[in-house]
């Protein structure tokens, strides 16, 4: 008896998995305004966020990608099942590039909803929108999209086999198809297995640097412990002037009397009184602060009371830096470009000031690396700025209340009113049941070694009118300026007067002063 083998023909093969993928899809872009409104209405603080991200009209385009797409799927599909030749199967090719296209429109759209999320800092059913709740939220909803892409792909490849162009155009050859040739070398490593070899492992070597070593580096990267400059200096108070004020003359009045009266016209003459002259010369003097702020001249900045200037605890020929702290969100890098130069001009003009010697690369890492650095060795402080949103796991919020619990200082910069609440949100996890409270105008830390009469300089006051912090076991842990002091830093000052500018440069000294001071007080025992 002969065996009966059943072959699918390859128009089926091939058209009938794109005509249910295309009839799929069509379903989805029908119900995805639905969908959309139902998502908003369920979680409606999705909708100020998705508008001001413009989710609203990339989701609209959506729905006439995916209809038209669709509906060329189902077409070609029926056309490619029913018709032979040449043209169709080109049509075939085509509708799977054009399915490509549609599924990388629908990421983007993906992308940037979920971003939206980031940004404003919006929770799903208690999930905060970090990094990894992101990740998942993505890619529960792009998997389908990617095994359609998959499946189009293998269509795609298919259809450049010898036996599929046979089927459509009647045409026997016996040369591969492209198709074939590439299926072959996927099976057999190509006719130079080394080669192919060799090439896999360059692909997967270059993967692993770019994409998974910089992920791995945030658990498990390197840091350059950070050392004070030793030596010894004062902390270079503001002067107050003594301003004499001038006394008013005034010309005394003499009576005319007749000398033989009975009543007595002597009358003692006060101005002679000795306790009189002791108050007229304490009202003569008024004492006014010096506008200009400068440094005393009794020497450079530090602690121990020398003129060399630096700390006792700290270590000979060590650079000052400033790190700024990466995270998941907007604008964390505003201000490090090259023509901005935020940074650095910070450094510049502290390097000038004092003549500490400052680092001439600005320098950022991410929160996680602070669990890094060895006891003792941290940064005193670390910058933090931005203009939306703030998304940091669990991990990260852990990590950054044991650096602060451990002598370390927030100096966080207000960029926008975005910003200034995710700030404090994120303070609430950070630091809970301790509020960012306002600081006193005659707080130590506007006190030295620059004096801020008024309190922190006024800026842009995108959060607020005062300088804010968080003080713990008596010393300022966090210290949160409202006024986008980066903006002051950069180059041009970012149309800010002169003054105002200089004062934002100064309030970032007295941060440095405090955090180096306290830090090193706190932290000896580690570093004997």
């Amino acid at each position: 008896m002969r065996s009966f083998r059943f072959q699918i023909s390859w128009p089926i093969r091939l058209c009938l998995p794109m005509g249910v993928i295309g009839a799929f899809a069509a379903r989805q872009a029908l119900l995805l305004p639905v969908r959309y409104e139902a998502v908003q209405a369920r979680f409606p603080a999705m909708r100020p966020a998705f508008a001001a991200q413009g989710v609203g009209d990339l989701a609209e385009a959506l729905v006439w990608v995916g209809g038209m797409a669709a509906g060329l799927l189902a077409l070609v599909a029926l056309a490619g099942l029913l018709l032979r030749g040449r043209w169709v199967l080109g049509l075939v090719r085509k509708a799977c590039i054009a399915a490509w296209l549609a599924v990388w429109f629908y990421s983007v759209v993906l992308g940037k909803a979920t971003g939206a999320l980031q940004t404003h800092n919006i929770e799903i059913e208690g999930a905060a929108p970090d990094s990894y709740n992101v990740f998942m939220w993505r890619w529960d909803l792009l998997w389908p999209a990617l095994l359609a892409g998959v499946a189009f792909a293998a269509i795609y490849l298919l259809a450049w086999r010898r036996a599929a162009i046979a089927a459509w155009t009647g045409r026997e050859s016996d040369e591969p198809g492209p198709g074939d040739l590439v299926l072959e070398n996927l099976r057999a490593h190509g006719a130079d297995p080394r080669f192919r070899k060799s090439l896999w492992s360059s692909a997967w070597t270059h993967i692993f640097v770019v994409l998974i070593l910089p992920w791995l580096l945030t658990y498990f990267g390197c840091v350059n412990p950070y050392r004070v400059p030793k030596g010894s200096g004062t902390p270079a108070v503001a002067v107050a002037r003594v301003m004499k004020v001038e006394k008013k003359k005034t010309k005394k009045k003499r009576l005319v009397v007749n000398p033989q009266s009975a009543i007595s016209f002597h009358v003692p003459d006060l101005d002679d009184s000795k306790i009189e002259r002791i108050v007229e010369e304490i009202s003569r003097v008024t004492y006014k602060a010096d506008p200009s702020r400068v440094m005393a001249s009794a020497g450079k900045m530090g602690v121990g009371g020398g003129k060399t200037g630096g700390w006792p605890d700290g270590m000979e020929n060590h650079l000052v830096r400033l790190i700024r702290l990466e995270y998941n969100g907007p604008g964390w890098d505003d201000g490090m470009d090259v023509v901005s130069r935020a940074d650095l001009n910070f450094l510049d003009a502290f390097r000038k000031m004092t003549g500490f010697n400052v680092a001439t690369r600005p320098e950022s890492h991410s929160i996680g690396l602070l669990a890094r650095y060895p006891k003792g060795y941290a940064p005193p402080f670390v910058y933090m700025t931005g203009d939306g949103g703030i998304n940091v796991s669990e991990r990260e919020v852990r990590i950054l209340r044991e650096y602060l619990y451990g002598g370390g200082m927030l100096f966080a910069d207000c960029g926008s009113r975005h910003w200034d609440g995710a700030f404090r949100s994120l303070i609430a996890r950070v630091l809970p049941g301790e509020p960012l409270r306002v600081i006193a105008d005659d707080d130590i830390i506007f006190q030295i070694p620059f004096a801020f009469p008024n309190g922190a300089p006024p800026l842009w006051h995108h959060g607020g009118n005062d300088a804010l912090g968080v003080k713990h076991k008596g010393r300022w842990v966090v210290f949160y300026h409202p006024g986008d002091v980066n903006d002051a830093w950069k180059t041009g000052r970012s149309g800010m007067r002169k003054e105002l500018a200089e004062g934002a440069v100064e309030i970032g000294v007295n941060i440095l002063y405090y955090s180096f001071t306290h830090y090193l007080e706190l932290t000896r025992k580690y570093r004997r």
